[in-house]
């Protein structure tokens, strides 16, 4: 939904212009209430430096969001960052010290996942496959996808995690490409698998409680729910809404900026959905080889 150009008009800063740049950037000047400016001085894209924007999107790499980031949010520019939030857990905790930060959790606006997001399971399957490509390489397939499953995990089953297992293989690199981990938390189990060298791209979410299975398709954002505990194992379709979920994070994220609703996905919760990555992490790099 737009709204109508005058006095509502925000002045927007892009950081960054690779491919999640560019997708930010193709919605963002479709608005008529949004008037961007892009940084990406790799590219040849400069902004005059007395611009004050008000509000920033960064889509720039992990490693730079820090220094990107910390000196906006201190003079009270509202941040939307990729995720994942940070390079470093220390980072991620500096920059989650502002209420005016929201992090770029796409799959929170999946039609698939708004179905099913008051769902309480007691047994989590996530799958997530991509394939071989160069950008996001500069961090492990932790960070890279499983972080995506991660914070859906973190809504589905609240409470203290109490074990941690996973093994994981590099295979382009020295990083991690192949990732499998099973948590215990709260009172649900999740088994996820994330793999960025696969030959098919695949997002699929199942969710099992008593009398009950969810079947969500993030990539194809379909959905399905089965009634096995009547007997019932044909399955129903569920009717979804027609929306971008890129465009609903933006469109979120600007209310937000605007003072009508909370920042969508707060630092504090990125933080602690990297710090259960770390977990992860090494609990992975103590089966290593």
């Amino acid at each position: 939904m737009s709204h109508p150009p005058g006095p509502t008009t925000l002045r927007g800063l892009l950081v960054g212009h690779g491919h999640m740049g560019e997708l930010h950037a193709r919605l963002l000047r479709s608005r008529t209430d949004v008037d961007l400016a892009i940084l990406d001085p790799a590219r040849g894209l400069e902004i005059p430096g007395d611009f004050r924007p008000d509000f920033a999107v960064i889509a720039s790499p992990t490693s730079t969001h820090g220094s990107v980031a910390l000196p906006l949010l201190s003079a009270g520019t509202p941040c939307l960052i990729e995720k994942p939030l940070a390079h470093t857990l220390e980072d991620a905790r500096a920059l989650a010290a502002y209420p005016h930060l929201s992090v770029g959790h796409v799959e929170r606006f999946n039609p698939a996942w708004l179905v099913a997001e008051q769902v309480r399971p007691r047994f989590i399957q996530a799958e997530r496959l991509a394939t071989a490509d160069p950008r996001g390489t500069d961090v492990d397939v932790i960070a890279d996808l499983m972080i995506h499953d991660l914070d859906l995990v973190m809504q589905l089953l609240p409470g203290p995690v109490h074990e941690v297992r996973a093994t994981g293989v590099g295979v382009i690199g020295a990083a991690f490409d192949i990732v499998n981990a099973r948590i215990q938390k709260g009172e649900g189990v999740a088994t996820l698998t994330a793999s960025r060298v696969s030959r098919r791209a695949l997002r699929k979410l199942r969710l099992f409680e008593p009398g009950t299975y969810w079947s969500l398709d993030l990539l194809e954002r379909a959905a399905s729910r089965v009634d096995w505990g009547a007997g019932d194992l044909d399955g129903e379709p569920i009717q979804l809404p027609e929306l971008n979920p890129l465009q609903a994070e933006q469109e979120a994220f600007l209310d937000a900026v605007r003072g009508r609703r909370s920042y969508p996905v707060p630092g504090t919760e990125a933080v602690a959905t990297m710090e259960l990555a770390q977990l992860i992490r090494e609990a992975a790099a103590h089966q290593r080889p």
